[in-house]
C-alpha cells in the first residue's frame, strides 16, 4: 500500500516537471533560435567570492562593501562573451544591475552595458512597494522586445528578482532566455557558460 501510494506520488511529480518544462529547448536548439532574435536573456550575474556578502552599501560606486566576482566569475563572463561572438548572437542592449558584480559581469562578456536601478538586488529592499515596483520592473523587461527584432537584449540581473517575476530559478552564471508575448513572457529555455563553448 505505501508502495503504491510513493509509486503514484512519483508519477504525478514526473508529470509536474515535464509540465513545467514542456517546450524548453536544448542548448543547440535554444542558440540557434537566439541567433534569430526578438528575444530576452536574463543572466544571473557570472560566480562570485563566498567569502563575504554584501555589507556596506552606502554607495555603490564603492565596491569594497559588495559581495564581487571571483576569479571564475571573471572567465565565465568573458566565456560568455566569446560564446555570442563565435555564434553570432546579435545584441542590442545589454541592461544591468547597479551592483558590481553585475556590471563588471556585462563589462567582461560585452563591453557596453547601461545600469538600471529598477534590477537593483529584491533582498535589499525591505519596503513592500519598492519590492513590488522591483518584480513589475523586471516583468516589464522581460516582455519588452528589442527595437530590432532580429536583435536580442540581454538583462544582467539576480536570482531572486527573477524567481518572483517569472517564477525561474537560475544559478551564478546560467542565463534564463524569454520569448516576449502577448500572455506574458514565455521561457524557451536555459544555459550555462559551457553551452557557449566552441564545437
Amino acid at each position: 500500500m505505501r508502495n503504491g501510494m510513493l509509486g503514484a506520488i512519483l508519477a504525478l511529480l514526473l508529470v509536474a516537471f515535464a509540465t513545467a518544462n514542456a517546450g524548453t529547448l536544448a542548448p543547440d536548439a535554444l542558440i540557434e533560435r537566439m541567433q534569430a532574435g526578438g528575444l530576452v536573456v536574463y543572466w544571473r550575474h557570472a560566480a562570485t567570492d563566498r567569502s563575504h556578502d554584501d555589507y556596506d552599501l552606502s554607495d555603490m560606486d564603492d565596491c569594497e562593501g559588495q559581495r564581487n566576482l571571483s576569479t571564475r566569475g571573471r572567465e565565465q563572463a568573458r566565456q560568455v562573451g566569446k560564446g555570442f561572438d563565435h555564434y553570432a548572437i546579435p545584441v542590442e542592449q545589454v541592461l544591468t544591475s547597479e551592483f558590481c558584480r553585475n556590471w563588471e559581469t556585462a563589462h567582461y562578456a560585452f563591453g557596453d552595458y547601461e545600469i538600471r536601478t529598477e534590477l537593483y538586488n529584491l533582498p535589499i529592499i525591505q519596503d513592500d512597494e519598492r519590492r513590488e515596483d522591483l518584480i513589475e520592473g523586471l516583468r516589464g523587461h522581460l516582455n519588452t522586445p528589442p527595437r530590432d527584432p532580429k536583435q536580442n537584449i540581454v538583462v544582467v540581473g539576480h536570482d531572486l528578482n527573477l524567481r518572483h517575476a517569472a517564477d525561474v530559478e537560475i544559478e551564478e552564471a546560467e542565463m534564463a532566455v524569454f520569448e516576449p508575448h502577448a500572455d506574458g513572457p514565455r521561457l524557451l529555455g536555459t544555459l550555462k557558460p559551457d553551452d557557449l563553448g566552441k564545437r
